[in-house]
């Protein structure tokens, strides 16, 4: 449990949505850092100050430390500064009064890339959703990703969804032979029983699913926790010989809040 939280704030929706969900999400916490970084470009026309923000917070949780912060210099750098392996940073996904698409989630892929913990990007409007989705790409720091993601599901009481997506050569699935299939099944289950043995031994009584599905791992992901309280991915996944990397696109345009996991993050 991050017992320190820091949430970027712009004013908008979205930054809103996070702030939300970063309350909801961490009970327990004892501080929470409102950060307004001031890039001079880029600015979304400010609809809340962070301190009607944090006032509302403190009022509906007195007991909650929630403080201010204003920053100026590069968005990304600056959030990912106040990063750590213990703190958890909470930053807004994609806004619908954004005129440039896809420009606050390239901003938190570069938080992603610098951090030294993990890093939430919420949806704007995300309210809620049902168990938690471990993306099992490959094994790189798979055991630090596998435990945070049952820790998140315990928390709420949920299933853990472990799903590992396999593809074809030239994505002709339907022209592999029963041999191939088997193997596949064979080392998958194999990834499966490696990146879920703590797990079982730090949650013996949490119910974890297994799923093996056919396609790009970014496509996968995507379908598999439309519907999620949680899409949790390491941040050093495989990157497809074309477009973004599985976890980019994952932040981009998934539905459910989407957790990056980096290899300092104390469990």
């Amino acid at each position: 449990m991050a017992r320190r939280v820091v949430v970027g704030w712009d004013g908008s929706a979205a930054a809103a949505s996070a702030l939300d969900w970063a309350v909801r999400r961490s009970p327990d916490a004892e501080r929470i850092e409102v950060v307004e970084v001031d890039a001079g470009r880029h600015r979304v026309e400010q609809r809340r100050d962070p301190e009607e923000a944090a006032a509302s917070v403190r009022q509906e949780h007195p007991w909650l430390e929630v403080e201010v912060v204003r920053e100026r210099g590069a968005v990304g750098r600056a959030l990912a500064a106040r990063s750590s392996a213990e703190c958890l940073v909470v930053l807004g996904g994609r806004g619908n009064e954004e005129r440039r698409l896809g420009h606050r989630t390239s901003t938190a892929y570069r938080v992603v890339l610098g951090a030294d913990g993990p890093v939430a990007v919420i949806p704007a409007g995300y309210r809620s959703g049902r168990d938690v989705v471990l993306g099992v790409v490959d094994r790189a720091d798979a055991r630090v990703v596998a435990l945070t993601a049952a820790a998140e599901a315990a928390r709420r009481h949920q299933r853990l969804i472990a799903v590992h997506a396999t593809s074809s050569m030239l994505g002709l699935a339907d022209l592999v032979d029963g041999q191939d299939r088997t193997r596949e099944h064979q080392e998958a289950e194999a990834l499966f029983d490696e990146v879920l043995a703590p797990v079982r031994d730090a949650h013996p009584d949490l119910p974890v699913v297994r799923r093996t599905v056919r396609g790009r791992p970014s496509d996968v992901l995507l379908a598999a926790s439309r519907n999620a309280a949680l899409l949790v991915l390491g941040r050093d996944v495989e990157r497809p010989q074309r477009g973004r990397p599985v976890t980019h696109s994952s932040m981009l345009l998934s539905r459910s809040p989407v957790m990056v996991v980096p290899p300092a993050t104390r469990l």
